[in-house]
């Protein structure tokens, strides 16, 4: 199989593939250029608004293509790009940026904070113009589907964690008690425009649609499973609905503890779940047990402990228990359960990587 092939028959859970495919929606420079022994000049500053904002250059795209085939990943991810400018500096000589949406937010090496979000007053959503899709940047994903085999995914930042970052956390919050009706169709306007952008995105070639949500934390949801269907997951479904229609996948990623919620995920009609913290409680060996039929699974590496303090030996030893207890009958894309980030020793995350290919082909043995 190839790349695609491989992840179609497990988020689609139709068959099982020739082995577990697996891959990571990032891979920070700083282990790249450890792992590919390079010495770029055009990466100093803070890598995730590169990834979300720049036009990849030349040499950061062969290197992050490069280490994806040394890794023998099967996915590239990549977001419809949301072009910045600066619009002042701090004393310290940190920048202040203002995107497509209107967010304001200070960027620091290793840092982004919202400092001012978009809604200045929760009365005013109704007021809020929101952007048009042609401001949106899709060169980097064309680069992706036109110079690689990798299974292509296209992220979205939606639902509550897109609202609370548009009109303030703390809005949010005490807009629930009094502006619900407001918040439910300053969401559904927010949808309509991500429907028109995942459109775009699979005309330019994605192969999957990305729905990036966080709303709980390591204990819980920030909001009662209610009110998290009837304030976000019933608008997200309609992303998802449309997406099908055009015979593509929806991935939904969603850090923190999802164990209230669960059974809602399955109900959105995605056709995987990425993430799955286990030091947010998550527990995947019983979640395959119980949804692997309607879900399939992607992600469960630890980077709090396991990754970046770990050993190769430990990496290895979970990454066989993962593939035994999640792989079995396909359903199962192995990863981290965000990102491979700068904290990460290059040896374990050839040794997660690695391991995968060891021990990953079907028919599993043990």
């Amino acid at each position: 199989m190839n790349h695609k092939e491989r992840m179609l028959t497990v988020l689609y859970r139709n068959g099982i593939p020739d082995k577990v495919p697996h891959g990571d929606p990032m891979v920070d420079p700083k282990v790249v250029n450890k792992l590919l022994g390079t010495k770029p000049i055009d990466e100093e500053g803070n890598f995730l608004i590169y990834w979300m904002t720049e036009n990849f250059s030349d040499e950061f795209f062969k290197r992050q293509l490069r280490v994806r085939e040394l890794l023998v990943f099967d996915y590239a991810h990549v977001f419809p790009r949301e072009p910045i400018k600066t619009i002042k500096k701090t004393t310290e000589g940190h920048e202040i940026k203002r995107n497509v949406w209107g967010m304001e937010f200070l960027v620091t090496p290793t840092t982004t904070e919202v400092i001012k979000p978009p809604v200045p007053d929760i009365k005013s959503l109704a007021e809020y113009k929101f952007p048009n899709v042609e401001d949106f940047g899709f060169d980097n994903l064309e680069r992706w589907v036109n110079e690689s085999d990798l299974f292509v995914v296209c992220q979205l930042d939606t639902g509550y964690f897109q609202v609370a970052n548009l009109i303030g956390v703390v809005q949010y919050m005490l807009g629930v008690f009094d502006c619900k009706e407001e918040i439910k169709l300053f969401t559904k306007r927010l949808v309509d425009l991500q429907i028109k952008i995942a459109k775009k995105a699979i005309k330019k070639g994605a192969d999957c649609i990305w729905l990036a949500n966080d709303y709980a934390y390591n204990t819980g949801t920030f909001l009662s499973p209610d009110l998290i269907w009837e304030l976000d997951f019933q608008f997200v479904k309609k992303i998802v609905d449309e997406v099908h229609k055009l015979n593509k996948p929806v991935v939904f990623h969603a850090c923190g503890n999802q164990n209230k919620v669960m059974d809602m995920i399955v109900d959105l009609g995605v056709d995987g779940l990425h993430a799955i913290q286990p030091a947010a409680q998550n527990d995947i060996v019983f979640y395959k047990k119980r949804y692997g039929d309607k879900l399939a699974f992607l992600g469960n590496i630890d980077i709090n402990k396991l990754l970046p303090f770990g050993t190769c030996e430990e990496v290895d030893h979970q990454v066989k228990y993962l593939i035994e207890k999640v792989g079995y009958n396909g359903g199962f894309v192995l990863g981290t359960c965000n990102a491979i980030m700068k904290d990460t020793p290059p040896e374990n995350a050839l040794a997660l990587h690695l391991a995968a290919e060891k021990y990953g082909h079907y028919p599993l043995e043990f």
